[in-house]
Formats: structure tokens, C-alpha cells, sequence
């Protein structure tokens, strides 16, 4: 009855601390629509199109045209057509009205179709021992297709965005020395009708996503912004919880509980599980946000998986953690002030370090290594395992016991805090 008691007293404080509520359920919402908004791009899988290239075509024959044909096929590019100058080429390109600029110079097709032909004839040339036409025949000059990237490319991207047009211009050019070389064998025997020669890829790359236990969900925005923010939202929680106790210390309810019969955990078990209970609200309210409104704004929707049960042990692990954290503050702080300087401060550099703002992924070395200290980054750690790659239970265990293992030092020491002041 004390312990029924005293979470009826923390819900009681908790519904009259309006400013607590916004921080505790709006605040979170709001950032995950936004983050995830702003992040989209950024996530989005590279079968969609999405980077605007700008195609200059001085050309107009074959080349250009096979050119921008596989390009629309790539389905990796928005393009768009326009006659400019070099000059005002690269000034759209640098202003960032496009990320590439293509310029193809005139004639391109017909020296293409005059170098390769001239090559076949090499080739054939050479089968006949007439090394004087070889050599006459040999041409260093070269066919240039200009490219214009966005200064702020990174080198990366641009080698694999330079990659894929080569390979492209590649099987153009291999497509007019087929052409070329049927010219050439028409000439020499009249009579035959030449199959067309296959240029299709011998050898093919299957590309997949590793999953594990049959998984088939791919990583997007949605995936890590709604468990991110909804970890950071339940850390924040150690604001109201510790402005709460140190009301009750200023005020002097604290010390009136104190001389009540029964232990100080009562006390403390009291603000953990009604403060655990708004934790897991929390997060039951973020899953309906990923489930059903970022669907409604053009987002993935939250695939929560099948390991339901598993889902809600880290939830309540990471709740515990948030909690725990909350109670260590309220107990050092002396002041409200105080507690919610260094809470916000530290919960937002373990954010920052542990994932939540950038992904890990994407940080350097250093900072990969340094975001393993964090508690946030162990709860979305074990979130990706449960959304992304499946995990069950023994696969999310580590990450279970190290925020356990925080909530259980931090509640540790708050109590023996609390008690050497009262020794004092």
C-alpha cells in the first residue's frame, strides 16, 4: 500500500507539471517529424531518382541520344535538357541549381563511329601484315564528354556517380565497334548476313541487402530517426523527475516522507516505476507515430518487426536506464537550475556522441570508438537489431545488460548519496 501510495503521489506531481508533459510527449513527436523529413533524402535508397543532372547536347545523333536513355534507365537521375554555354553551364552547376552538368560535344557520334571503325580496321590490318597502314592508321587524339560536378561533392560519391557514366559510355562505344566491325566484314564478304552480335553483360552482380532470421526490412530514415529521438525523449525524462525532487526537497515534503515509517526505496521505487510507466507511453506513442502519421506525410512506414515481446524488454531496459539517470541527478542537484542544466548538457552530448543526431555509420573511426560509452547508443543499437536485422533476444542481450547495468549504478548511487547526506 506505501509503495501504491507513493505512485499515486508521483502521477499526481506529474499531471500538474504541464511544462514536463510538453517536454515529455510533444517534444519528441515534433522532432521526429522534422529530423525525419529532413533526413529522408539522405536515407533514401539509391533506386529512386533523386540527383538532377543537367545534359547539354551539342550532339544530337546517336550517342547523345543512347546516352541519355540509359541514363533515364539507371532511374538514378532527375535530368534535365538544356542549350548553354560551358560558361553558364558551370555557373548552374557551382550555384547548385544541379549536381552534374554533361556537356556533349558536336560531332560526338560521327568521330565515335570514325574511331572505332578506324580501330576495327587495325585490327583487321593486322590480321593481313600490313604494318605500314597500321601505323598511319594509329590516332591519339581523344573524344571528350565533359562533366561538371557541385563543389560540395564529396570525392566518394563523385567516383561512383564517374563510374556509372563510364560504364554507360562504355557500352556505347562497344556497341559502335560491333557496328564498325559488321561494316567492315560486309565489305569482305558481300554475300553473308551477319547475326547480331550479343553485347549483353556475361557476367551479372547480384545485388541484396545481408539480412538475418529471413529479414527483409532495408534501413531508411523512419528505421533510425523514430527510435533515436524516441531514446532521447525518454532521457530527458531525468529533467521532471529530478525538478521533482528537488521540489520536494525545497519545499519540505521530502523531509516529511522521511519521517513516515517504512525505507527510503519505497520512496524511490515509487518515482522509478511511475516514471518507467510515462517511459514505455512514450515509446508506444513514437511506435504509432512511425506506424501511422509518417505514412500520412509521404515516409516509409515503421516496420516494428515480429519480436514484439523483445521490443518492449528494450523499451523498458532503456526506461529503467532514463530513470535511473533522472534519480542520480535529482539526488546530487542542489538546485532546479542545476539539474536542468547538466541533464540537458549530458543527455545531449550522449546524444551526439552515441548516434542519435548523425548515425554512427557515418562518423569516423574516433567517433564510432567513443560512441560505445554511451547509454543512448546501446538502446538504438539494439533497436536496429530488432527493426533491421531481426534479433531476437540472445542477439540484443549485451546491449539489455549494459543499460540494466547503468540503471542499476545510478540507482545504487543515488541511494547510498542520499543516505551519507542524511548521515551527515
Amino acid at each position: 500500500m506505501k509503495l501504491l501510495y507513493s505512485i499515486y503521489k508521483e502521477y499526481k506531481v506529474l499531471i500538474r507539471d504541464r511544462a514536463g508533459l510538453i517536454i515529455t510527449f510533444i517534444m519528441p513527436t515534433i522532432l521526429i517529424l522534422i529530423i525525419t523529413l529532413i533526413q529522408d533524402t539522405t536515407f533514401r535508397s539509391v533506386n529512386e531518382a533523386s540527383v538532377p543532372l543537367l545534359i547539354v547536347d551539342r550532339d544530337h545523333d546517336s550517342l547523345s541520344q543512347t546516352l541519355e536513355k540509359s541514363l533515364i534507365n539507371s532511374k538514378f537521375f532527375v535530368i534535365t535538357k538544356k542549350q548553354l554555354s560551358d560558361e553558364e553551364t558551370k555557373k548552374q552547376i557551382a550555384t547548385g541549381q544541379f549536381f552534374i552538368g554533361i556537356i556533349i560535344p558536336e560531332n560526338a557520334s560521327k568521330q565515335l563511329r570514325e574511331k572505332t571503325s578506324a580501330r576495327i580496321a587495325k585490327l583487321l590490318g593486322s590480321f593481313s601484315g600490313d604494318s605500314t597502314s597500321i601505323k598511319e592508321q594509329r590516332d591519339t587524339t581523344k573524344l571528350n564528354i565533359q562533366l561538371y560536378f557541385d563543389p560540395i561533392t564529396k570525392k566518394s560519391f563523385k567516383t561512383t556517380i564517374s563510374n556509372s557514366i563510364e560504364r554507360i559510355v562504355s557500352q556505347i562505344e562497344m556497341q559502335s565497334m560491333v557496328n564498325s566491325l559488321n561494316d567492315k566484314m560486309k565489305e569482305s564478304f558481300p554475300l553473308a548476313t551477319p547475326s547480331k552480335l550479343e553485347i549483353t553483360p556475361i557476367v551479372n552482380l547480384k545485388e541484396e541487402y545481408a539480412s538475418y532470421n529471413n529479414s527483409t526490412i532495408i534501413p531508411n530514415s523512419v528505421q533510425h530517426n523514430v527510435p533515436a529521438w524516441t531514446l532521447f525523449a525518454m532521457f530527458f525524462i531525468c529533467i521532471p523527475l529530478a525538478g521533482n525532487i528537488i521540489r520536494e526537497r525545497d519545499d519540505g515534503s521530502a523531509f516529511r516522507l522521511l519521517t513516515m515509517p517504512g525505507s527510503y526505496m519505497i520512496v524511490i521505487l515509487g518515482k522509478m516505476l511511475t516514471y518507467v510507466a510515462v517511459s514505455l507511453i512514450q515509446f508506444s506513442l513514437m511506435l504509432c507515430v512511425g506506424v501511422f502519421l509518417l505514412p500520412m506525410l509521404g515516409m516509409p512506414q515503421l516496420n516494428i518487426g515480429n519480436n514484439l515481446p523483445v521490443l518492449f524488454l528494450v523499451a523498458i531496459s532503456a526506461g529503467l536506464a532514463a530513470t535511473g539517470f533522472g534519480l542520480l541527478v535529482g539526488t546530487i542537484a542542489t538546485s532546479h537550475d542545476q539539474a536542468s542544466l547538466f541533464g540537458s548538457v549530458f543527455i545531449i552530448m550522449l546524444a551526439a556522441i552515441g548516434g542519435i543526431w548523425v548515425p554512427t555509420f557515418v562518423m569516423p573511426d574516433v567517433m564510432k570508438k567513443i560512441a560505445v560509452i554511451s547509454p543512448l547508443n546501446w538502446g538504438l543499437e539494439a533497436f536496429y537489431g530488432i527493426f533491421i536485422r531481426n534479433f531476437g533476444f540472445k542477439e540484443i542481450f549485451p546491449q539489455v545488460a549494459k543499460l540494466l547495468g547503468f540503471f542499476a549504478i545510478c540507482l545504487g548511487s543515488a541511494y547510498l548519496y542520499q543516505k551519507y547526506k542524511r548521515l551527515r
